[in-house]
């Protein structure tokens, strides 16, 4: 019995970190996606807050550059990427009819939070070509 329920135990932790590192993704990362899309984008990330997040940047990564960035044992590492983003811009903050703008830019260095298990899940900072 003791067997089964370390099991069960393990099985939940598990499936919580896979969670996180989905939610993640989920508000980050795509492998692709047109500027005209924010709006549908971001209606699936306000419902888990009941509320329009004011800006929501997304890494256009097909290759998957950023599927290793807590690989390094560091809980806040920073990458030097080379990627497409599209930043979601809040237009209307009427929830739940939040509109965006897109804004189309170029990410050369991302920093992230990771957790105990280099689980990514949270966004720190976004460095885009062209601004200090």
């Amino acid at each position: 019995m003791k067997i089964q329920v370390v099991a069960v135990l393990l099985f939940a932790l598990s499936a919580t970190e896979i969670c996180e590192a989905l939610n993640f993704f989920q508000k980050h990362v795509v492998p692709q996606m047109a500027p005209g899309d924010c709006n549908t984008k971001m209606k699936v990330i306000n419902e888990q807050k009941k509320k329009c997040k004011p800006i929501n940047t997304f890494f256009l990564d097909p290759k998957g550059v950023l599927n290793g960035i807590c690989n390094h044992g560091n809980k806040k590492p920073t990458m030097n990427i080379d990627l497409q983003i599209i930043d979601c811009k809040v237009d209307n903050k009427t929830y739940p009819d939040c509109t965006y703008k897109s804004v189309p830019g170029k990410a050369t260095s991302v920093t992230v939070l990771c957790d105990q298990n280099k689980v990514p899940y949270h966004l720190e900072d976004v460095k885009r070509a062209g601004r200090k």
